[in-house]
């Protein structure tokens, strides 16, 4: 199951091809993973072997006897993934199987050498999505050695060699293309959409057929975003992208180009969403409490003439022009232009506003990745920039209202926006997969992610 699942990991990033324009990213998947389910998925293909065959037959005084075998037990120490440039992957395994006989209730048992090569070939259905077929396999059998004995009858053991000969050169083939068939069954879980908030997803699909070297596979993947059941038109990505040769760690098992383009949009759909509005409401009763009628009006004498008896005042954030994210080597930061209203509460619970301002936040991000998802940290870089639009309370000194306005805003959006850049955005990836020890490069324009696999038994 592993080897399905994991596979299923490498390919299951491929769906259904959309003319829609998205953001790309591209995936690398180097020789190191293949490696890795090599190694891990060599007891799915020794468990697959463990079986009862169809029974042997034959003549023995004068009458068909049927001779139940089983294969219990075996030495498979060999399984390797290789890539096959502009095809697929190439697999080969060897070593040893276990072979137990009962001739008429007597224990005969052999071991008996296998090797078994197989190419996977990677295509696509009319539908789109990926599809792994066994095009070639081959078993072929080597040493046939009785390893025990209880009747110690050499009569018939032409026989059964040619048995095994006939049974063992299609049953791993058999057996590999089972689980090929159920990768592809499995695989159709993989195409789906992926929580970003409460009322919005992110889709993964193929572009177009995988480019494969004897390094890697190359996949360029292009992310579908919908809010509220529908798919969302973003803006033109501000160029096209292509991940460089030498990028990332060498050693790692998989490399994520994640591309300006996709950071673009992320953002689009959190301000269409709404997500990344805020409403800051002050506490009538709190000693701490600096958002109130009170406080403000010591510094515009307006607003305490409007409002003699004390209120909370109530700051609502809404974003007003699309958020820009900059990606530099080694740094990346993210601009937000909002429309801040102050209002207060009046005494029949309405709203009234008292001004509002233009509120520039120009934030570090520190990105990251937990699991299987790409999360980040925000952090002021500069001060806040305040800038009067509309005022009912006169004109007022806004340099006085600053400080007031930084000391209400500044912790609450920064938690609010860490709460909502902490939720992530999924990579590609299946049930029961984690990436492990990430590491995040940035560059001009691009950042790349290089990580491990780890299969959650």
């Amino acid at each position: 199951m592993f080897l399905v699942c994991t596979l299923g990991f490498l390919f299951g990033m491929w769906g259904p091809f959309s003319e829609a324009s998205t953001p790309r990213t591209e995936v690398r998947i180097n020789q190191a993973a293949l490696d890795y389910v090599a190694q891990v998925g060599l007891k799915s293909f020794q468990d697959a072997l463990k079986m009862q065959l169809t029974d042997f037959l034959y003549y023995r005084r004068g009458h068909l006897q049927r001779i139940p075998v089983f294969m219990l037990e075996n030495e498979i120490s060999h399984l390797s993934l290789k890539f096959i440039p502009n095809y697929g992957i190439h697999l080969s395994t060897a070593g040893h199987v276990g072979m137990t006989f009962f001739l008429e209730k007597n224990l005969q048992k052999l071991r008996v050498g296998i090797t078994t090569e197989a190419d996977i070939v990677i295509s696509q259905v009319t539908i789109g999505t990926p599809v792994l077929g066994i095009s070639l396999c081959n078993t072929t059998i080597g040493e046939v050695n009785l390893t025990y004995s209880e009747d110690g009858s050499k009569e018939i053991w032409n026989s059964i060699r040619g048995y095994i000969k006939a049974i063992l050169s299609h049953k791993p083939c058999s057996k590999l293309s089972f689980l090929v068939e159920g990768l592809n069954v499995y695989m159709g879980t993989l195409i789906g959409l992926h929580a970003i908030g409460p009322e919005s997803q992110i889709s993964y699909s193929l572009t177009h057929p995988p480019t494969i070297t004897k390094d890697y596979i190359s996949l360029d993947i292009k992310a579908t975003f919908v809010l509220l059941g529908k798919p969302i038109v973003l803006p033109p990505p501000p160029s096209s992208f292509s991940l460089p040769q030498q990028v990332g760690s060498s050693t790692a098992m998989i490399n994520f180009g994640l591309s300006q383009g996709l950071f673009d949009a992320i953002l689009f759909l959190m301000q269409k969403s709404g997500s990344i509005n805020l409403d800051i409401t002050g506490q009538l009763n709190s000693k701490d409490n600096q958002l109130t009628t009170s406080v403000l009006g010591n510094l515009i004498p307006e607003v305490l003439r409007q409002f003699p008896t004390s209120m909370p005042i109530v700051l609502k954030a809404r974003v007003n022009a699309e958020p820009v994210v900059t990606i530099h080597n080694n740094q990346m930061s993210l601009w937000i232009s909002y429309l801040l209203d102050v209002l207060a509460v009046s005494s029949n619970s309405a709203f009234k506003s008292l001004f509002s301002l233009d509120m520039v936040v120009d934030l570090a991000l520190n990105i990251f990745v937990s699991e299987v998802k790409l999360q980040a940290d925000a952090s002021l870089q500069k001060d806040i920039e305040f800038n009067v639009t509309s005022s009912n309370v006169g004109v007022f000194d806004l340099l006085e209202v600053k400080a007031l306005l930084t000391s209400a805003v500044k912790g609450p959006l920064t938690k609010h926006l860490n709460a909502l850049f902490g939720l992530g955005v999924i990579l590609p990836t299946i049930a029961k997969v984690n990436f492990i020890s990430p590491q995040v490069f940035v560059h001009e324009g691009y950042i790349v992610v290089s990580c491990g696999l780890h299969f959650q038994n």
